[in-house]
């Protein structure tokens, strides 16, 4: 079993290593000698980094589920009508999953994801036998990011292809797959599925109890004696808060907001994730941190981040498609629109993410810092501070006014002046300013069940509806 697991684990990770950001300390494929891959401690550690890896490549979060697939579903792109310039993403905009092009590309996106769930297992389930490899708590660090990865992966798929949770937690969803198995698993209820998430995320947070970052912080930098990085930067892997904040996020989602506040409120109080600092997003207007590094609870570390930035957001791409909020919507809606939205163009949020060349703005948060062998900028958001604050406010009680004090604190630290009392529409709007081009907003819509916000003009936004918000289970899939 260990040696197909070395040549999985080769064709899942490692051949990607060569790009990978340094903190991940993978060599190249053709130095690991086999003896490494789950006979030693470090090849434990390099087989999940190489899982860390993976979820870069473009059919998970390195496009389809960060930038690119998921966010034309939450609305968040003006998609044009000429199929020359737009393609298949016509038909995604107008959620017509069942053509041969989205049906491919879901298939992608749901076999790597259930790859790498494969590894998690293979790794879990010889780890056990392995304890005495490890030194330290390594055994219980290494076990405790593997569930977790396992748990993150499957609520992804759930969130995409799974029911509408709030309306039918009992309609059949996606399988669990908890062993390493090339045999198919049943299909399973959405709240089974949901069971099996929480239960690996409250394994995970017990494992990872000792995890450094709740002492010394996220520790972003490396040893200065030469050793090992893999308890260091903590952001970059699935810390112990960043587990919490995972379980605040499926809480809300399951509908347990009692839960989803006490995880969500862990994370604030830990101080952990200190809210970013002025004058590094508008005091360094060649250079800012666009993404509020210090606030990003995990993250992925993606070498080529930049293209992102050159392949979606950069405006001279055109006349190709380059993906940008319509223009009404973001001035004079999200980022304007005054009491009735919150939105406020002071917002730092909309001073240096988006940026005007001739009547148009455009989305930079990914483009290249100045400094661009800085950590930060190498850094995908996957789970942040800021939604750990709208996530208390919507937790509050069934009045959402409740949650006004949450919201405001957030909007404090975005340069913006307090609303007056917290509706759900403007919390909706504090999910897009704070979470856009992060992969969230399909998931928010989804799960309150509300319109999907293309256009300023209600009229135009799509209304709720199983069609739009529940994805069709892979071929790959049913044909099993």
């Amino acid at each position: 079993m260990k040696r197909i697991f070395t040549y999985m684990i080769v064709l899942a990770g490692l051949l990607a290593a060569g790009g990978c950001s340094k903190w991940l300390d993978v060599k190249p494929y053709d130095k690991i000698a086999e003896d490494e891959l789950l006979l030693t401690e470090e090849g434990y550690m390099k087989l999940l980094n190489g899982i860390y890896i993976e979820l870069n490549r473009d059919m998970l979060y390195g496009a389809s589920l960060s930038v690119e697939m998921i966010e034309i579903m939450g609305g968040a792109y003006t998609v044009g009508t000429d199929n020359s310039v737009w393609g298949n993403y016509r038909d995604l905009a107008e959620y017509q999953y069942g053509t041969q092009y989205w049906r491919a590309r879901m298939n992608e996106t749901w076999n790597k994801a259930y790859s790498l769930i494969l590894n998690c297992n293979m790794l879990l389930e010889n780890i056990e036998s392995d304890r005495k490899l490890f030194t330290e708590d390594n055994y219980r660090m290494v076990k405790g990011e593997a569930l977790a990865l396992r748990a993150m992966l499957h609520f992804d798929m759930l969130r995409l292809f799974g029911p509408v949770y709030s309306r039918n937690p009992q309609q059949k969803s996606i399988p669990y797959y908890k062993a390493y198995s090339v045999t198919p698993n049943d299909v399973l209820p959405a709240s089974e599925v949901a069971s099996e998430i929480t239960h690996d995320l409250l394994e995970a947070r017990i494992l990872l109890a000792n995890d450094p970052v709740r002492e010394e912080g996220t520790m972003m930098e490396s040893p200065s004696d030469g050793s090992s990085n893999f308890l260091r930067y903590r952001s970059l892997r699935l810390n112990y808060y960043a587990v919490s904040a995972l379980l605040a996020r499926s809480a809300l989602y399951f509908g347990d907001k009692e839960a989803a506040y006490e995880y969500a409120m862990e994370v604030i109080k830990s101080g952990a994730f200190p809210f970013v600092d002025r004058a590094l997003v508008t005091g360094s207007p060649d250079d800012p941190d666009r993404i509020f590094s210090s606030e990003v609870i995990f993250a992925l570390s993606h070498s080529q981040r930049n293209t992102l930035f050159k392949n979606y957001y950069d405006p001279s791409r055109i006349p190709n498609y380059v993906f940008r909020m319509d223009n009404d919507l973001m001035s004079n809606v999200v980022f304007g629109g005054g009491a009735a939205t919150g939105g406020n163009q002071d917002d730092y949020r909309y001073r240096v993410n988006w940026v005007a060349t001739g009547a148009n703005r455009y989305f930079y948060k990914y483009s290249d810092m100045n400094d661009t062998g800085n950590i930060r900028n190498t850094m995908i958001p996957m789970i942040r501070l800021g939604e750990m604050y709208l996530i208390a406010a919507e937790c509050q009680s069934e009045d959402i006014a409740g949650g006004t004090a949450y919201v405001n604190a957030l909007r404090s630290n975005r340069g913006v002046t307090n609303v007056p009392e917290l509706t759900k529409e403007i919390l909706q709007y504090e999910y897009i300013r704070e979470l856009y081009g992060e992969g969230q907003l399909f998931f928010m819509y989804k799960r309150m069940f509300t319109p999907v916000m293309f256009s300023s003009q209600p009229s135009k936004n799509p209304q709720p509806d199983e069609r739009i918000f529940v994805v069709p289970l892979p071929d790959s899939e049913t044909e099993n």
